[in-house]
């Protein structure tokens, strides 16, 4: 990670999902993702997932089984059934469910659910530890 890297780190506190409930533990998970999905397209042009009208959650799957190799980024808690209780939430198509994989999320949109103009900055760090890399890109 570089220098501006650990600093964002340490000023945003990592990863922080040790700290949440199990339930919101989940939401910033496929929020992350989704975000990603987001950056992805806008900065760098790369059309996958719901971008690319696929369905979102295989890719969503991978997305956790690169997180579930990143030592101390999920917490202690997490084992297949927390993971199964997060892929259930991401695939709930309710329109009560804001963590629903197949609606795309804007950086707006973070800041309007969370209340928090840090927030894009903290889930973009989240997908960057899981990825091991910064969207990539320049348009």
């Amino acid at each position: 990670m570089s220098s501006t890297g650990a600093m964002l780190d340490t000023m945003f506190g990592g990863s922080n999902l040790d700290r949440l409930t199990k339930k919101e533990c989940y939401i910033q998970l496929i929020d992350s993702y989704r975000l990603r999905v987001e950056d992805d397209y806008k900065f760098a042009g790369d059309n996958h997932g719901l971008y690319a009208e696929e369905d979102p959650r295989p890719e969503f799957a991978q997305f956790l089984d690169l997180a579930e190799k990143r030592k101390g980024l999920l917490p202690g808690w997490w084992d297949k059934k927390a993971r199964a209780a997060c892929e259930a939430m991401g695939a709930d198509g309710s329109k009560e469910n804001w963590a629903d994989l197949s609606c795309a999320v804007q950086k707006s949109d973070i800041i309007e659910h969370y209340k928090d103009p840090t927030m894009p900055m903290k889930l973009r760090l989240l997908a960057e530890k899981v990825y091991g890399k910064r969207v990539q890109g320049g348009l």
